[in-house]
C-alpha cells in the first residue's frame, strides 16, 4: 500500500494552549485531497486521471478511502477499483485506505474528512464520479486561503450548474458567488467549520416545530427540509443534508464558481444517489477558467439566490387535457387546499388572540442577546444561571441563534429586521430637544409592536439587565408581580433617561433641566420619565445588583432607589476560555513584531467620548519608545503623529477565542474611560493574564489594584496614564503582574463565582423553589 508523507509546511507552527483546548494554526502549501471510491472502476479511473492533470497535483497529497463491498454482488467491482488505486501516480504522496467493512458513503465521508481535518486543518473532497478541470486544485487552494478568516464562509464548492439551468447575469462581475446550500460535488472546508456540525441532529425537534426556521432553511432549495426530515426518519443516509443544516444553523455560506470546474459523470444511473439528470450534466468544462475575483461570503446576491433556488425546483409537468374527470379532480383538490389554508389562518388568529402564558423559573431580560457589552455580560450571566436552573429563559428583542431557551425575533427574519427599525421610534420624544448632546438617552415610552411581551410569561423571578430599544415600557415594570432582580450596567434605571450622568446630580432629586437634553425646564422629558419610573417602581419587589461599588453608591444616592436593597455582584466570564495563551506565539500568529511591546485598546465604539480615546491619544503622544497599538471595535481612533507608534486595527471581534488570542498577544491593556461601570474588556484582559492601565475613577478601582496587577492613573491625566504604560512595560518581573491579574479575574470574575452568588440570591427571593 502506498503511504502518505508529511505535507510541506511553513516551519513556524503556532500552538496556543488554553486550560481546556489548544488552538493550532498551520499554514500549508496545498490542502490535502481526500477521494471516496466504491465500486465503479471506470468512473474512478476518469476521476483520478483528470485530477492528476491538475496544475497543483504534483504538490498535493492524496488520500483515497476505498469502501468494502456491502454484498457479494459488489465484491468484484470493488476489487477492480482497488486495482486501479494501486497504480495511482502524479501526486506528492498517495495513501489508500481499504476499508475491511462496508461503511456506506455518509459514514465514510464523515470519518475520512474528520481524520484529514484533524491532521491538516483544511481538506479538498471528491467522490469517484467527479471529473475536474485542470485548475480545480488551484481554485480550491486559493479560495481556502481567501475565505479562511471570513466569519460567513463555511465551505467552498467546485461545481456550478450548466448555463441552461442557472444563468449568471452578464453584469455580475465576480468569479464566485455565495449560496445558502452546500456543494457536495467537489468541495473543501476547514477544521473549525466542520467541528460545528451536529451529526446527531439534536436540533431536529425544535426545527420541525418551527416553520420560520424551515422556510429559511429552504432558501437553498425547496427540497431541503424534506431531505432533513427523511434523514431523521432513516429513509436516507446523507452526510450532505446535515452539512447543509450546519451552514444554516451557523448563518454561513458556501462559495460557488460562476463556471463549473467539476463535471459529474455519475449521472448515468451508475450510482445509488444520482440518476440521469440533463439539467445538471455538463457537455464540457472550460479548462482555461481560473476564478480569481472572489466575492464576499455575505450578503448573498438576491438574483443569484433566486436562480439557484429555481435550479432545484422540478420542471413543470406537461399540462393534462381538460376532461370532465380532470376538472372534477382539480376542483376537489382546490376545495381541500382552500380548507387547509382557512384552517391554518384560523389557528394563527386563535394563537394571536389567546396566547398561552408560559410558566418559567427565572426570566432574564435584556434588549439584545449578545451584541454590546451589557448584552455580553447578561448572556454570560444566563449561561451561568441556566447550568443550575434549566427552567430559565432569556427574553430579548432579537436573538442571534436557534436556542429554544432564548425568546425573541430572529435578527435575520423580517420581523427581526422590522423590530430593530421600529426601535428608533422610541427616540421621537427627543426631537423636541434640538440642543441635546450626542449620547444615549432612552425614554422607554413607545412599545415595540414586534417584541415578545413580558406578559407572555409567568415567572417565579424576573432578572432585568439592559432595557432599551422599546423592548419594555417603564409602565410594564410596574405590572411585574414576581420578585425582580435588576443588574445595572449603567445609570438608566435610576435616572430620567440618561445612561451615564456625567457631572449632573439631578438623579438624586427628581431630574429636570437635563443638561444632556440641553433643557432649561424643570418639567422636561427627564422629569416626565422620572415620574413614570417613580410610579412604576412603587409596588415592585425589587433587589438591585450593581457590578461595581461605584455604581452601587450612585444607586444608593439616587431618589428612585434610595432605601432599596442593593447588592454588589461583579459580572462573570468563562475563565477557561479567557485564559493566558502563549504570548510570543499569539504575536506571531497575528503578524505582530515581537521585538516591540504591544498595547491594546478596544470598545464597541472607539469614537465614544466616554471611552476616553482622546485621553489615550494624548498619553500615547508621550511614548518615546517603539511599540505597537492594537485596536478593536467600530470606528477609528484619532491619534496624533508619533513615529514610535505602529497602529493596527483588528475591527470588531465577536468570538471569545479570537478575543482571548488578542488579549494574550498584548503586553498591556489600556482603559482610559471617563465613565465606566465594570468593563468586560478589563475583566477579559486580566483573565488572559494581561495587566491593565486605567484611570482611578468609577468602577475601575474595583478591578485594578495599583502596582499589583496594573496601574491606576490619576483621573483623566494623560501624563499619568503614559507613566503607567512605562511602569508596566519596564517591570522587572512581568510574570508577577500577569499572574496577579489572572488570579484576580479567577477569584472575582469567573462564571462559577458569579453564578453561585446569583443562585444564592435567587433562592433567597423565591424561597428556594425552582423548576
Amino acid at each position: 500500500m502506498l503511504e502518505i508523507v508529511s505535507v510541506d509546511v511553513n516551519p513556524v507552527v503556532y500552538i496556543l494552549e488554553s486550560v481546556s483546548r489548544s488552538l493550532i494554526a498551520v499554514k500549508v502549501m496545498t490542502a490535502p485531497i481526500v477521494l471516496f471510491a466504491y465500486n465503479r472502476p471506470s468512473h474512478t479511473r476518469a476521476t483520478l486521471e483528470a485530477l492528476a492533470r491538475n496544475t497543483l497535483a504534483a504538490q498535493s497529497d492524496l488520500v483515497i478511502f476505498s469502501d468494502a463491498p456491502k454484498d457479494d454482488a459488489a465484491a468484484s467491482a470493488v476489487r477492480e477499483v482497488r486495482e486501479v488505486l494501486a497504480g495511482v501516480t502524479g501526486f506528492a504522496s498517495v495513501r489508500v485506505v481499504e476499508r475491511e467493512r462496508n461503511m456506506g458513503l455518509a459514514r465514510s465521508v464523515i470519518a475520512g474528512v474528520t481524520e484529514l481535518l484533524d491532521a491538516h486543518g483544511r481538506v479538498i473532497v471528491l467522490e469517484d464520479d467527479l471529473v475536474t478541470s485542470r485548475h480545480f486544485l488551484q481554485y480550491m487552494n486559493d479560495a481556502l486561503d481567501y475565505y479562511a478568516d471570513d466569519p460567513k464562509a463555511f465551505s467552498i464548492g467546485g461545481y456550478q450548474f450548466p448555463a441552461r439551468t442557472m444563468a449568471i447575469p452578464m453584469r455580475y462581475r465576480h468569479d464566485t458567488y455565495a449560496s445558502y446550500r452546500c456543494c457536495s460535488w467537489g468541495w473543501a472546508t476547514w477544521r473549525d467549520r466542520w467541528a460545528r456540525i451536529d451529526w446527531d441532529m439534536g436540533y431536529i425537534d425544535a426545527f420541525m416545530a418551527d416553520r420560520e426556521q424551515q422556510a429559511r432553511f429552504n432558501r437553498g432549495g425547496p427540497d431541503m427540509t424534506q431531505m432533513l426530515m427523511h434523514q431523521h426518519q432513516g429513509r436516507i443516509d446523507s452526510w450532505a443534508i446535515r452539512f447543509c443544516h450546519a451552514h444554516f444553523a451557523n448563518d454561513m455560506r458556501c462559495i460557488y464558481p460562476v463556471k463549473s470546474l467539476v463535471s459529474n459523470i455519475g449521472l448515468d444511473n451508475s450510482g445509488v444517489h444520482c440518476g440521469v439528470d440533463p439539467r445538471r450534466q455538463h457537455d464540457s468544462l472550460d479548462e482555461a477558467f481560473i476564478p480569481s475575483d472572489f466575492c464576499r461570503a455575505d450578503p448573498v446576491e438576491p438574483e443569484l439566490a433566486a436562480a439557484f433556488y429555481q435550479a432545484f425546483c422540478p420542471p413543470p409537468p406537461e399540462p393534462e387535457p381538460l376532461t370532465p374527470r380532470v376538472v372534477l379532480r382539480k376542483s376537489r383538490s382546490f376545495v381541500r387546499h382552500s380548507f387547509h389554508i382557512a384552517a391554518r389562518v384560523a389557528a394563527r388568529v386563535r394563537r394571536f388572540l389567546f396566547r398561552p402564558v408560559q410558566d418559567v423559573d427565572i426570566l432574564l431580560v435584556n434588549t439584545m442577546q449578545k451584541s454590546g457589552g451589557a448584552a455580553r455580560a447578561a448572556w454570560r450571566t444566563f449561561l451561568g444561571v441556566s447550568r443550575g436552573r434549566p427552567g430559565a429563559r432569556y427574553l430579548t428583542l432579537v436573538k442571534d441563534d436557534l436556542r429554544a431557551d432564548v425568546v425573541g425575533r430572529y435578527h435575520w427574519s423580517l420581523k427581526g429586521v422590522l423590530a430593530v427599525r421600529f426601535a428608533s421610534l422610541d427616540r421621537i420624544p427627543m426631537a423636541r430637544y434640538p440642543q441635546r448632546l450626542p449620547v444615549t438617552f432612552t425614554p422607554a415610552k413607545w412599545i415595540n409592536p414586534l417584541r415578545v411581551p413580558l406578559s407572555r410569561f409567568r415567572p417565579r423571578l424576573v432578572h432585568l439587565h439592559w432595557l432599551a430599544s422599546s423592548l419594555l415600557r417603564v409602565e410594564d415594570l410596574g405590572r411585574i408581580r414576581a420578585p425582580v432582580v435588576w443588574t445595572l450596567h449603567d445609570t438608566w434605571a435610576f435616572t430620567g433617561g440618561c445612561h451615564y450622568t456625567g457631572d449632573c446630580g439631578g438623579f438624586q432629586s427628581r431630574c429636570g433641566r437635563c443638561p444632556q437634553l440641553g433643557s432649561e425646564r424643570d418639567d422636561d422629558l427627564s422629569r416626565e420619565i422620572w415620574l413614570r419610573k417613580q410610579k412604576a417602581y412603587g409596588e415592585l419587589n425589587l433587589t438591585v445588583v450593581a457590578p461595581s461599588r461605584w455604581l452601587a453608591e450612585l444607586a444608593r444616592r439616587s431618589s428612585l432607589f434610595a432605601g432599596r436593597r442593593i447588592e454588589i455582584i461583579p459580572n462573570g466570564l468563562d475563565t477557561d476560555v479567557f485564559c493566558p495563551l502563549d504570548k510570543a506565539a499569539a504575536k506571531t500568529f497575528l503578524g505582530i513584531d515581537a521585538a516591540h511591546p504591544v498595547l491594546l485598546f478596544g470598545a464597541q465604539w472607539l469614537t465614544d467620548r466616554r471611552k476616553g480615546g482622546d485621553l489615550l491619544a494624548a498619553a500615547l503622544a508621550k511614548i518615546e519608545f517603539p511599540c505597537t497599538l492594537l485596536t478593536f471595535g467600530e470606528g477609528q481612533l484619532a491619534l496624533t503623529t508619533n513615529p514610535n507608534l505602529a497602529v493596527r486595527s483588528l475591527g470588531s471581534l465577536s468570538d471569545d477565542v479570537s478575543l482571548a488570542l488578542m488579549y494574550s498577544a498584548a503586553d498591556v491593556f489600556l482603559c482610559p474611560s471617563r465613565e465606566d461601570n465594570l468593563p468586560n474588556t478589563v475583566a477579559e484582559a486580566m483573565a488572559c493574564g494581561t495587566p491593565c492601565v486605567a484611570f482611578d475613577a468609577n468602577g475601575l478601582p474595583d478591578m485594578v489594584t495599583h502596582q499589583v496587577d496594573g496601574w491606576l492613573a490619576k483621573a483623566f491625566d494623560p501624563e499619568d496614564l503614559a507613566r503607567g504604560i512605562r511602569w508596566i512595560l519596564s517591570h522587572p518581573q512581568p510574570e508577577v503582574l500577569r499572574n496577579a491579574a489572572r488570579a484576580k479575574a479567577v477569584a472575582e470574575y469567573s462564571l462559577d463565582v458569579m453564578s453561585a452568588r446569583y443562585a444564592a440570591l435567587y433562592s433567597e427571593l423565591t424561597g428556594g423553589l425552582h423548576q
